[in-house]
């Protein structure tokens, strides 16, 4: 079958590599380009080394499945790339986000199809009504959902969003959704362009009084911005440093805003597989909306031109179709 290969940095190519095999099969009808998959096309990654088959946000159809599984085949699904054990010391502190005995798929998802291990299918992979590529969303939502746990997100907050990249437009859909009232602050004209245009409020950073809001997610990997946004915010707020910041960075912090303005700072990487059927569940609720951030789609062969699209900032989410 073919694969969309990661050879080095800004290097991808089309090979074939050998047939999945597995009692539980999914063929890819589509998948999106991460922050992550980017990232290591641009400048490389350490957890991904030439040759390596990157992506990790998909949708599918069953091709095979055993019968105890509650699948046949043809069943519409997305699949979680990896799962929290639920039993390690950390599955037990309710943070399955932070599991050190994950089950994980054991490829990325630019391929034609995948396995999926025994101990995943039950609470990784979850069946679709129909097919809608909303939900090929599902996994970024997920740690979003992770991310905004942490701030305690719900009706009546007031959320600023650092940075309208993908993962930005995401937390502010969830805000919104949430009942919060929401502002993305984002220097890039065009892509405040294109939040507003999907009914997402933005504003050059230097228009946006921070002050005014009391939940703050950080989805640009600016060390800088996160110090900006502790120092402003409103007495009380809950900070999110969503954004993977650049190894070795740090960030000063505003000691006067944490002990005498009470900010609290918290960060967020990945999800647990609750918050996965928590994202299935929220996209299910408004499916259109979701559906605006997939805003290009382009054949697995065409992958280096989606991936350059994405660099220039002039796109959202981009699916690969095998």
């Amino acid at each position: 079958m073919k694969a969309l290969m990661y050879l080095g940095e800004k290097k991808l190519a089309i090979r074939e590599v050998p047939e999945v095999q597995g009692s539980f099969v999914v063929e890819v009808l589509g998948a999106a380009i991460c922050g992550t998959d980017l990232k290591t096309y641009l400048k490389g990654h350490p957890m991904f080394k030439p040759p390596a088959i990157l992506g990790h946000e998909s949708i599918g159809r069953v091709l095979r499945a055993a019968p105890d599984t509650g699948f046949t085949p043809g069943d519409y699904v997305v699949t979680a790339p990896y799962g929290n054990c639920g039993q390690c010391e950390m599955c037990a502190k309710d943070l399955g986000e932070l599991c050190t005995n994950r089950h994980f798929v054991p490829t990325g998802m630019f391929v034609e199809r995948f396995a999926v291990p025994e101990g995943l299918v039950r609470e990784g992979v979850i069946k679709l009504e129909a097919y809608d590529k909303a939900f090929v969303l599902t996994e970024p939502l997920a740690c979003v959902v992770c991310g905004a746990e942490k701030i305690d997100l719900k009706p009546g907050c007031s959320l600023l969003v650092a940075g309208g990249g993908p993962m930005g437009a995401l937390f502010a859909f969830l805000g919104q959704q949430s009942g919060a009232e929401v502002m993305v602050s984002e220097p890039n004209a065009l892509r405040r362009e294109m939040l507003e245009s999907m009914g997402i409020p933005s504003q050059p950073p230097e228009e946006v009084d921070f002050g005014q809001y009391d939940r703050a997610a950080i989805a640009v990997n600016l060390p800088e911005v996160v110090t900006e946004v502790i120092a402003g915010v409103a007495p009380g707020a809950k900070i999110n440093v969503f954004a993977g910041l650049p190894s070795g960075s740090s960030f000063l912090t505003d000691a006067a805003a944490v002990h005498y303005r009470a900010v609290m700072v918290t960060g967020s990487s990945g999800f647990a597989l609750r918050h996965f059927h928590e994202a299935y569940r929220m996209i299910g609720e408004n499916p259109a909306a979701y559906r605006q951030l997939i805003t290009r789609e382009f054949p697995m062969e065409q992958a280096t031109e989606a991936f350059d699209l994405l660099a220039q900032g002039r796109t959202f989410k981009v699916m690969l179709k095998p």
